[in-house]
């Protein structure tokens, strides 16, 4: 019978921890194999962990130390044994039957990777979180001429469907492919994009269950994802690099200009930061935005882009437009401050 490994990356989550495990013990699909993966964790989620494999042999446990989301994932690929993969992030939880369904679509289509789509939890409010690509079954062509165009960075510069590597499900060996991917370890902002790039880019079908929304992404203010962080920079340089390494140059697809989105993307999130983070003076914004903008790999890209043909709003063309004259730097701040 097809078994399915599920990854869970556990880290400073014992307040969430049993809420996520019981979401997956209690799937209507059994054959699961559960590696909560403890990436030295200060707080009482390794002995969390060793009790939930006590009560049920589905459940495996691997204890390392702290080494980030990135290794931790990376532990958990190196462990799974299961026909198919999938991820878990620690603070979220999963309907019932997601592991069916998803299953039940993959082998009907014999797809090498199978998406949903997520509910976002806020503390006030929820809100379905889907994306702007077409439902259903591609092949490898349909997938050259229909998704490779997205692949990394949507045409608006915002991040890919595939981002979220928790919402999908993918088989552990593949034809044409000699192993999985990895992630890029020490990175921890915007890990899944080129993990999940590699995986569809590898794949000779793809199916999109658009509006099944099986996952519950848990908006914590606690995450990395949300907080201010003065080397988010070094992340992203880091993580462009092998980017740039990984489909630079592709025989099949030129995904040059997609490469300076997604270095213009991460220049946006990490100025935006600096510029919302409410620890920092007025002074040391400008000078850590300045950094950023002053960067060659920066300079280079904007001596390069033309900013009217981008297909974002005209507000953010002035603001890249900005961007790229670090200079007007102490300007952009003033008119944050007053917003």
């Amino acid at each position: 019978m097809t078994r399915i490994s599920i990854i869970v990356p556990v880290y400073k989550a014992e307040k969430y921890l049993p809420r996520c495990v019981e979401s997956l013990l209690s799937q209507t699909y059994r054959e699961l194999e559960i590696i909560l993966v403890d990436d030295g964790s200060p707080d009482n989620c390794p002995e969390i962990c060793d009790g939930y494999a006590e009560k049920d042999g589905r459940v495996k446990v691997i204890h390392k130390e702290n080494g980030g989301v990135s290794s931790a994932r990376n532990a958990g690929l190196e462990a799974a044994s299961g026909d198919y993969i999938t991820f878990v992030d620690s603070d979220d939880y999963v309907d019932g039957q997601m592991y069916e369904k998803m299953l039940s679509v993959a082998e009907e289509y014999s797809c090498d990777v199978v998406m949903c789509d997520c509910v976002k939890e806020f503390s006030d409010r929820r809100e379905v979180y889907s994306h702007d690509i077409r439902s259903g079954f591609y092949n490898k062509e349909q997938l050259k001429n229909e998704y490779y165009p997205h692949l990394l960075i949507m045409e608006n510069v915002e991040y890919p469907p595939t981002i979220s590597n928790c919402l999908l499900l993918f088989k552990r060996q593949q034809r044409g492919r000699k192993k999985l991917p990895r992630y890029v370890e020490g990175v921890r902002f915007s890990e899944d994009l080129l993990f999940g790039a590699e995986l569809i880019y590898s794949a000779d079908s793809f199916y999109y269950m658009k509006n099944e929304c099986f996952y519950h992404y848990c908006m914590n203010s606690d995450s990395a994802t949300h907080q201010f962080r003065p080397d988010k920079w070094n992340d992203y340089r880091k993580l462009i690099k092998e980017i740039e390494n990984r489909f630079g140059e592709c025989p099949d697809y030129d995904f040059h200009e997609q490469i300076d989105k997604v270095l213009l993307f991460f220049i946006y999130n990490a100025v935006g930061d600096i510029f919302r983070a409410d620890s920092l003076s007025r002074s040391q914004k400008n000078k850590a935005a300045k950094g950023i903008l002053k960067d060659k790999t920066v300079t280079e890209l904007f001596r390069r882009l033309d900013i009217k043909k981008l297909c974002i709003p005209t507000r953010l063309k002035i603001l890249t437009g900005c961007y790229a004259r670090p200079t007007l730097v102490p300007l952009i701040s003033a008119y944050m401050e007053r917003k």
